[in-house]
């Protein structure tokens, strides 16, 4: 039984602004298109720095890796854009591992980390 993706966004304080994108559930072949839908929204919005939390992703397929592909490729074209991953999953690592993305992926295992990762130029 498929777990429903579920997102929350918080905006980190800081003198550079970071927005925390926490994913939660399934992303998979169904769900991978609101992944890209939120992240569109955020980039539009002007959000370029995104830490994308992957510590709550009980199953990944490709499609998610497809998803976070392109959200890198939105950010590389906004002024400054960055994409951290923060804390994969067991199920959400074993996925990049075997495809070889933990190479691609700047990915952090701890907020902390990340947000300072992410704000450096």
């Amino acid at each position: 039984m498929s777990t429903a993706l579920q997102m929350a966004v918080s905006d980190a304080a800081g003198a550079v602004p970071v927005t925390v994108l926490r994913v939660s559930g399934d992303l998979d072949s169904k769900s991978y298109p609101e992944l890209e839908a939120k992240a569109g929204e955020l980039i539009g919005a002007g959000k370029h720095r995104i830490v994308l939390d992957l510590s709550g992703i009980s199953f990944m397929g490709s499609a998610g890796l497809r998803a976070m592909h392109g959200i890198v490729n939105k950010l590389k074209s906004a002024d400054g854009g960055r994409l951290v991953l923060l804390n994969p999953s067991d199920a959400a690592a074993r996925v990049m591992k075997t495809l070889g993305f933990d190479q691609f992926f700047e990915i952090k295992p701890t907020l902390d980390e990340a947000l300072a990762s992410i704000r450096r130029p």
